[in-house]
């Protein structure tokens, strides 16, 4: 095989590929855009938040918390 005839295929092979990928990144793309038409879109849930103000015993548990974690940094 002479050059010219190498350079031909390789160009041939070139489109082939290059086709093919973009042939299947074209179909990739459509199928994800009807997918997304046919399923709905989920809708978040909004939950309200608590107004009241915490309990003493929450306090209490936040405060021991609070104390465990200062005894064990200041013991390293």
């Amino acid at each position: 095989m002479n050059i010219d005839q190498l350079l031909i295929q390789s160009l041939q092979l070139l489109g082939l590929g290059m086709g093919a990928v973009f042939i299947i990144l074209t179909l990739l793309i459509c199928i994800i855009w009807v997918v997304s038409k046919l399923v709905p879109e989920e809708i978040p849930v909004v939950q309200a938040l608590p107004t009241e103000a915490p309990s003493v015993a929450g306090l209490q548990h936040i405060a021991a918390i609070q104390a465990a974690i200062h005894k064990f940094r200041k013991s390293r």
